[in-house]
């Protein structure tokens, strides 16, 4: 897998599609406000495929589609979700009961027990992550709930790709997305710590500057979601052609 051309394919991609394209732009903004579901239903479109970005219309079509992705990223976390109330119910219901020593007890006899269901929970959530990409793609090409937990036919797939370039292709993605948002927010953080400790700023200032933090992550996550759409897409198409 040439993961360079794959990076600048999904980079002009997004540049194309939402960047140079404000009316765009500010309709997948929308899309995001109205709870992502028809921002899902776009990434859908992605995913099956279209080139070069397609429009952002049909709006019924990408609230159902969106729908369907939303119910299929909800269902994998299921077993996440199990683990993790098991691993931290305890120590909730030690907190629920209002008493300090009874909760510092719960917590120090409980939390050893559950280390095991704290290492199942991460590599849960590893393959979980693992699984989502290739489901989500699958599901948006077949249509199929059921092949989107097809987990042997996801597996296959997988290797197809080769497991070890999936892997490094998630990390990659995840790194080049994740590092300019933790710069940004922390960036944006730090800015804002200095100016409320020299100009002595009131709440409501601070207020306005948390809700300018939000609206910036607003506005820039149409860029981050049609760049990873177009790129897991790149991926899932590099699979090694059968015979």
């Amino acid at each position: 897998m040439d993961f360079g051309t794959i990076l600048d394919d999904a980079f002009a991609f997004t540049k194309q599609g939402v960047f140079e394209n404000s009316n765009r732009w500010v309709k997948l903004i929308i899309a995001i406000l109205c709870l992502g579901i028809p921002m899902n239903g776009y990434i859908m479109r992605i995913y099956r495929g279209a080139h070069p970005a397609p429009e952002v219309d049909n709006w019924g079509t990408l609230f159902v589609d969106g729908l369907k992705l939303m119910i299929i990223g909800l269902i994998y976390t299921i077993p996440i979700i199990v683990i993790w109330a098991i691993v931290y119910g305890s120590i909730f219901l030690a907190v629920s009961s209002g008493s300090n020593s009874h909760m510092d007890s719960a917590i120090v006899s409980g939390w050893t027990p559950n280390i095991g269901f704290v290492l199942l929970m991460y590599l849960v959530e590893i393959v979980v992550g693992l699984i989502v990409p290739v489901a989500s793609i699958r599901f948006a090409r077949t249509n199929s709930f059921s092949e989107a937990f097809n987990i042997g036919a996801i597996f296959e797939y997988i290797g197809k790709i080769g497991w070890i370039t999936y892997i490094i292709a998630l990390v990659l993605v995840a790194l080049i997305i994740g590092i300019p948002i933790c710069i940004l927010v922390l960036g944006f953080i730090l800015l804002g710590g200095i100016i409320m400790v020299i100009f002595k700023v009131s709440n409501i200032a601070i207020l306005g500057f948390i809700f300018a933090l939000i609206l910036m992550i607003l506005v820039l996550s149409p860029l981050f979601a049609v760049f990873q759409a177009r790129y897991m897409t790149r991926v899932y198409d590099s699979a090694v052609p059968e015979g």
